[in-house]
């Protein structure tokens, strides 16, 4: 008797063949649907969609092999027990597959949306590790539960387990949760980006270098680093020096005699800060009158500096030419002065007679 005439092993050499075709089905399959999808991505700007490819091309190719594995192991008469087995097999098999492709296109996705200059800055290049992580792990949960659950493993007692020993974490870990959950509020609100110049209530201010998870530190002016927790800049006042412009209004006061031209000091304080650097010259000045004092007339004119960086600059500056152009019109600044009247001594118009 021949050996084809054998069920069991005519049966088996079939099976091999439908095994050995669906390999090479799914890796044609796989090149054939890569190079399609490959041919519409270069339409796109972005590469993305290419990474996304490389990351989910391999898994398609070990689907497909699964698919064909189950049908033609499907042919051969075994005992129900180990089909069930060979199920269960090419179920995890197949969702671990499914499990790997989604972490790696999340990874990839998050990857892209960090470095992307156009849609994230900042607190989103500190986050994005962070965020892929925890889509990860949520993906591999997700799959893990379903295993179990294929398997017959009772995997809710499993979940209390995490929800208890999650409660106990997060009320030892108060003060770093508030702190992250401050930095995706800080994320979504975006009150201040890196480089930008912020004053905190507390009056420190300097140019934000980073923005981390737990805190964010600050550049001050005496090149010192200022570390500050994120839970404190939601609560607290910040303000945005840089936003809306980079201009900065500052303030110089400067006392005139009494007998002095009002209008005419006014002019010059004017003149002097549009020729004074550092100073932006298409915003006017404003020069006010603030008060009468007991030796002086106070002034004060107002004016925008180019760059918050260069206020004091600028004011050193506007000082400069407010001098100079004083002396030049004859505009004097007094000095204080005070008289003293001696008990016992004579009038002082006695004084002036003799």
């Amino acid at each position: 008797m021949s050996w084809l005439q054998l069920p069991w092993l005519r049966e088996l050499f079939v099976s091999l063949g439908i095994l050995l075709c669906s390999y090479l089905g799914a890796r044609s399959l796989s090149y054939v649907i890569g190079k399609f999808l490959a041919r519409a991505t270069r339409r796109t700007e972005t590469d993305l969609d290419d990474q996304l490819l490389s990351a989910v091309k391999r898994p398609i190719t070990y689907l497909l092999f699964l698919i064909g594995a189950r049908w033609a192991l499907a042919r051969l008469e075994v005992s129900a027990s180990f089909a069930q087995r060979l199920e269960t097999g090419f179920y995890v098999a197949g969702l671990f597959i499914m499990a790997l492709a989604l972490m790696r296109a999340w990874g990839l996705l998050l990857a892209w949306y960090a470095h992307s200059p156009h849609l994230a800055e900042g607190l989103a290049v500190e986050f994005g590790p962070l965020v892929s992580k925890l889509g990860k792990v949520f993906i591999f949960l997700v799959a893990a539960i379903a295993i179990m659950n294929r398997l017959g493993i009772n995997a809710a007692s499993l979940v209390v387990s995490l929800g208890v020993g999650s409660l106990a974490v997060g009320l030892a870990a108060q003060d770093t949760l508030a702190n992250m959950f401050a930095g995706f509020t800080l994320l979504l609100d975006r009150p201040f980006r890196i480089g930008d110049h912020i004053r905190l209530a507390s009056g420190e201010s300097g140019d934000v270098q980073a923005i981390g998870m737990r805190a964010t530190r600050i550049k001050t002016g005496d090149d010192a680093i200022l570390v500050v927790p994120n839970s404190l800049l939601v609560k607290e006042r910040v303000v945005n020096v840089s936003k809306p412009s980079r201009n900065l209004t500052a303030r110089v006061e400067v006392g005139v005699a009494y007998g002095t031209d009002l209008a005419l000091a006014k002019k010059v304080l004017g003149e002097a800060v549009l020729a004074a650097p550092f100073v932006e010259t298409e915003r006017k000045a404003v020069p006010l009158i603030l008060r009468f004092g007991e030796f002086a007339i106070h002034m004060a004119v107002v004016f925008w500096a180019k760059d918050y960086a260069q206020v004091g600059l600028a004011v050193s500056a506007v000082h400069e030419e407010i001098d100079r152009r004083f002396r030049e019109s004859g505009i004097a600044i007094p000095f204080p002065t005070r008289t003293l009247i001696q008990a016992g001594a004579p009038p002082a118009t006695e004084v002036a007679a003799r």
